[in-house]
């Protein structure tokens, strides 16, 4: 779990936690170990019961400034997935999935800088990289979802931060592109 200040925090009863369990159940879990004063590791052991999920919830101290709680979900799946799922060829190490905070931005396109290659929603600086799959199933670069980006217009951006926010799902007009 990667923090957005310096830890000890002087709210003491900050945790990391599980919740909503989903045909996963948590055998084992060790302490939270405080790494540097940005980085804090807890390892669960859970037994996957079969296709299900299980969110990791980093719960602020009582009266912290920057916020409640950072959650990430995480999905197991046995055999073949259900649903409408892609199989990701380079699954991302548990620690890196755990570092990942996703945040849903929804408002008005405030400025999109082509240099630096982001959009501003609503005081929220987000980068657009790599390539998208529109809903036409045509495959658009970095610039051309810019391009589709109008100062002004109201757009839907789930965005994931790792350091900077990173943009992975644009909804503009009810299209829905995805990165990758």
């Amino acid at each position: 779990m990667k923090f957005k200040h310096a830890q000890p925090c002087p709210y003491s009863d900050w945790e990391i936690l599980v919740e909503n369990p989903d045909n996963v159940r948590v055998v084992d879990e060790t302490e939270t170990e405080l790494t540097d004063p940005y980085t804090a590791f807890k390892q669960y052991t859970v037994e996957v019961l079969g296709n299900g999920s299980l969110d990791v919830v980093f719960k602020y101290g009582s009266g912290c400034p920057y916020g409640t709680e950072e959650r990430v979900t995480i999905r197991f799946y046995v055999g073949v997935p259900e649903g409408n799922v892609t199989s990701n060829q380079s699954a991302p190490t548990p620690e890196e999935v755990l570092n990942v905070t996703e945040v849903n931005v929804t408002g008005t396109v405030t400025a999109v800088d082509e240099v630096s290659r982001v959009v501003v929603v609503d005081n929220y600086t987000i980068e657009i990289r790599g390539k998208w799959t529109g809903p036409d199933g045509l495959t658009y670069n970095w610039r051309e979802m810019l391009a589709l980006l109008k100062q002004g217009e109201s757009v839907e951006i789930l965005a994931s931060e790792e350091g900077s926010l990173k943009a992975d799902v644009i909804i503009i007009d009810g299209k829905r592109f995805t990165r990758g």
